[in-house]
């Protein structure tokens, strides 16, 4: 009995010290009520521009009685007329050529040559443009925003202010979130981001057993993430870990405290998500910031997220094309490509996704400047594609790259300029967006289509996800084109903002864990 006694005050002893070394970490609610300025002073943006607060009509592009069209096309005679129809004329596609449908934009001082050139079947989608971009309001002029409560996804931002979003999360959250610059644009704008990741300056301590642990395990990796983790009871789990180990070492019991495999902390595989390198496309930037949102706020209280938060770097950058963006919100809300000139004055700007460097040019873009496909005077001749390229060539370990568009609501995959050409991970490539649409779907009941580009739109040459996949090694690449089908194409209503997020969110987290599970050879216990 003494010595039982003597055994367990001095283990008691013992805790109390490990008490003292251990102290119970500062956690953030995901109720706390943070606000930030729409415009503070570090905002980056030079020039700087501020959509709306003295707008001048007078110069904002007017689309008066313009149609969207959806032409039926049945063979490749009919899709190559309607090509050489769009580009004699000009048009703006909002959808890409294909056997199917292909929706057009189409002034009406320009309907009747049309219909009478292209030899398909055509009926309205949008009867008048004009009124569709009036059905948007224009941007409020509040001067504090709080993403707590999801009020900042109830309306569409100008560039400011999601750099201001951004700027305010990695202020906020220093720990888990820091500044990722990728390059400057032609009109000298950065473009940045966040970097997400859970074990960023996490402290090593040595144990008995000579090896380095992190301070704090995580208490359970099964997959039933959804559920809240406690974090008292997370506290306590990992209390117990210590006693035990301590235990072992006093009194030398044969029983180790089994540790989990500690997470890449040094190099992380990085899965990167941005949106808006179209510039017209503004639900990409929404959805973005909102995943950066639950990611972080979601860090502390739900396991899934907080494992997956833990285990990846989550680099998020919500505009690419900043310059076009701005001039969508400045001057034309139907703008596409960048704003830098080309050999001729009056047609700048370059599709950003077309000028991709692997296999560029090679089908499913135009040598036009006029055209909203342009693919430059050659590959990676767009600021914008060629510093995301970089990004990911220095990273080395990016492991999944996500390009937000709209609209269709298609998960697409490599390969779009060589159609006979499949990706040697095909399989799994595909399966991961599967199990994404499917976790998509379940939020909302929104269904979307998931195949390769040359399978769903057929070529198009200069795209992304081809270099990203074939000389940027990054196996899980995808464009993901979101809400909706056609119906408001790229003006999607603000009120389809939040539930759009919401089901890409969890679609997002589905592929993660995908990724995880089956990239075993990173040495994941899964």
């Amino acid at each position: 009995m003494c010595r039982l006694w003597s055994t367990t005050t001095l283990a008691l002893s013992w805790a109390t010290l490990l008490c003292a070394a251990y102290p119970q970490p500062q956690l953030w609610s995901q109720n706390q009520q943070i606000p930030f300025s729409a415009h503070h002073p570090y905002n980056r943006l030079s020039p700087t521009f501020n959509n709306h607060q003295n707008p001048d009509v007078s110069t904002y592009a007017r689309f008066d009685d313009e149609q969207v069209l959806r032409v039926d096309v049945t063979d490749l005679a009919q899709l190559k007329q309607l090509e050489q129809t769009v580009e004699k004329h000009n048009l703006d596609l909002w959808s890409n050529l294909r056997v199917g449908t292909v929706d057009v934009r189409v002034p009406a001082s320009k309907m009747i040559d049309f219909k009478a050139e292209i030899w398909s079947h055509s009926s309205v989608m949008i009867p008048n443009l004009q009124e569709l971009i009036s059905e948007q309001p224009a941007l409020s002029a509040q001067g504090d925003w709080n993403y707590t409560d999801d009020s900042f996804w109830a309306g569409y931002h100008d560039m400011a202010t999601l750099n201001n979003f951004t700027e305010s999360m990695i202020q906020a959250y220093p720990k888990l979130v820091s500044r990722v610059s990728i390059g400057q644009t032609y009109e000298g704008r950065e473009i940045f981001g966040m970097s997400i990741h859970g074990y960023r300056n996490k402290k090593k301590k040595k144990t008995n057993f000579g090896k380095y642990h992190d301070e704090k395990e995580e208490a359970d990796d099964e997959d039933d993430d959804d559920e809240e983790v406690d974090d008292d009871e997370l506290e306590e789990v990992g209390f117990e870990a210590k006693i035990k180990s301590w235990w072992s070492w006093l009194f030398g019991s044969s029983r180790a405290v089994k540790n989990k495999p500690s997470k890449p902390s040094k190099h992380p595989k990085a899965i990167i998500i941005h949106a808006g390198q179209h510039a017209r496309e503004w639900i990409g930037p929404a959805v973005a910031t909102y995943i950066a949102k639950e990611l972080i706020l979601g860090y502390p209280s739900k396991k899934k997220i907080k494992r997956l938060v833990n285990q990846f770097e989550f680099i998020i950058v919500p505009v690419l094309n900043a310059d076009g963006y701005v001039y969508t919100w400045e001057n034309n809300r139907m703008w596409r490509k960048n704003r830098q000139p080309t050999s001729v004055p009056l047609c700048p700007g370059v599709d950003p996704n077309r000028n991709w460097g692997y296999l560029w040019n090679t089908g499913g873009s135009s040598p036009n400047p006029c055209n909203e496909g342009y693919h430059g005077p050659e590959a990676f001749s767009t600021q914008e594609a060629k510093m995301m390229a970089d990004f990911i060539l220095k990273k080395k370990n990016v492991v999944a790259y996500l390009d937000f568009h709209a609209y269709s609501q298609l998960w697409m995959s490599p390969f779009g300029a060589d159609c006979a050409q499949t990706p040697k991970d095909d399989e799994d490539i595909i399966e991961g967006g599967m199990v994404a649409t499917k976790a998509l779907r379940d939020v909302h009941k929104k269904k979307y289509v998931v195949g390769t580009v040359c399978s769903i739109i057929q070529q198009a040459s200069g795209g992304s996800i081809d270099w990203t996949y074939a000389e940027g090694n990054v196996k899980y690449s995808y464009s993901i084109e979101l809400r909706d089908t056609g119906k408001h194409g790229f003006l999607l209503p603000e009120s389809e903002i939040l539930p759009s997020s919401e089901e890409t969110m969890a679609g997002v987290v589905s592929l993660a864990s995908f990724i995880r599970k089956r990239e075993k050879q990173w040495g994941y216990m899964v």
